[in-house]
């Protein structure tokens, strides 16, 4: 008879999570390649954050709301371990394609993949960790609850194409600067807040909850999406390297229309925002530009702006969390942990 692991208390039960995350990260990352192609599985590994002790590999925080999610509806994350892998993948594919068509040379401060292998290999590991999103789902899902494969690789693929035209939208909205918040809003919820929603998804559909739950859980995970993108989008302007693991204004140099910015084009002095529409049509950014643009999307108010909408969305999210479970346990609280760390980033 197998003993159920009993843990001193939620932060070790949270290690124990990611342990085993990583655990399946890992074994997964060894399909990517051969013997003849040992190099792909080398740079899923490097991108993973999973080759040596001290790699940033990352928050894991969409895999963690598929693990939560499942333990909040009474089930334990072993049963979502399979949702978390994929999740995971799914991100860190998106990552590598990123950062390669904005031409960013850090992903959590060091170099990126096409960085270090080049934009061609960059390609094929990004690829090679697309195709293992499906391999998760086939490999660790358990047998036992086979009917569940259908709902989750559509719900990944779903997620996934969200994702594509999310970023369709972000490539174009570089070359305009007539963006508005609205047309904001739908590029971030697809290209962030969809992923977030289909992680929790996940979560309930591993816990076996039904439609309702699976709802609750959806909205939960958007809201939380939505507001991480802004809080995100506020440090892409402002943001140190140390706090981003990418270059300072990264989001400015590459022309990203993101919500400070938008507001500043909207707001302010006239003057400030001319000056602010010619920067961001510059292919490149000396430093005493870059520190112009910022002083005008700070004197713009769009700080005030952005932290308004991204409380708005947190509040949203908690209202769905709590409304989730009749008994809320200590997945609940560890999910609403998640909202109040980023609550207290807005300062």
């Amino acid at each position: 008879m197998t003993k159920t692991k009993v843990f001193a208390n939620r932060t070790d039960r949270l290690q124990a999570m990611n342990e085993a995350l990583d655990r399946e990260l890992g074994r997964l990352s060894q399909r990517a390649g051969s013997s003849q192609s040992a190099l792909l599985t080398e740079m899923v590994q490097y991108h993973l954050g999973l080759r040596k002790s001290g790699d940033r590999p990352g928050k894991r925080l969409r895999a963690n709301i598929a693990l939560l999610t499942c333990e909040a509806f009474g089930r334990r994350y072993s049963d979502a371990l399979w949702a978390a892998v994929a999740v995971e993948l799914v991100h860190n594919f998106s990552l590598v394609f990123d950062d390669v068509q904005d031409g960013d040379e850090l992903r959590r401060g060091r170099p990126s993949l096409w960085k270090v292998w080049g934009v061609s290999q960059a390609i094929n590991a990004g690829a090679a960790l697309e195709a293992l999103v499906t391999r998760s789902v086939v490999d660790l899902l358990p047998a036992r609850h086979a009917d569940r494969t259908r709902p989750a690789l559509s719900l990944l693929s779903e997620a996934m194409l969200a994702l594509c035209r999310g970023q369709v939208l972000d490539l174009q909205f570089e070359q305009r600067i007539d963006v508005s918040v609205d047309e904001y809003l739908e590029m971030i919820g697809l290209k962030t807040g969809a992923l977030f929603e289909c992680a929790a998804r996940l979560g309930a559909v591993a816990s076996g909850a039904g439609e309702s739950g699976l709802n609750r859980a959806g909205q939960f995970g958007h809201h939380l999406g939505l507001a991480f993108q802004v809080i995100d989008d506020i440090l892409g302007v402002f943001g140190s390297t140390q706090q981003t693991g990418k270059r300072t204004g990264s989001d400015l140099r590459n022309g990203k229309k993101t919500l400070p910015t938008l507001v500043a084009l909207r707001t302010g002095p006239a003057g400030n925002r001319r000056v602010l529409r010619s920067l961001l049509t510059r292919a490149r950014f000396s430093a005493e530009e870059m520190e112009t643009a910022r002083a005008i999307i700070a004197q713009s108010g769009a700080q005030q702006v952005c932290r308004r909408q991204a409380s708005e969305h947190l509040a949203e999210a908690r209202l769905h969390l709590f409304s989730m479970t009749e008994r809320p346990n200590w997945a609940v609280r560890a999910l609403a942990d998640m909202v109040t760390t980023l609550e207290s980033s807005l300062g």
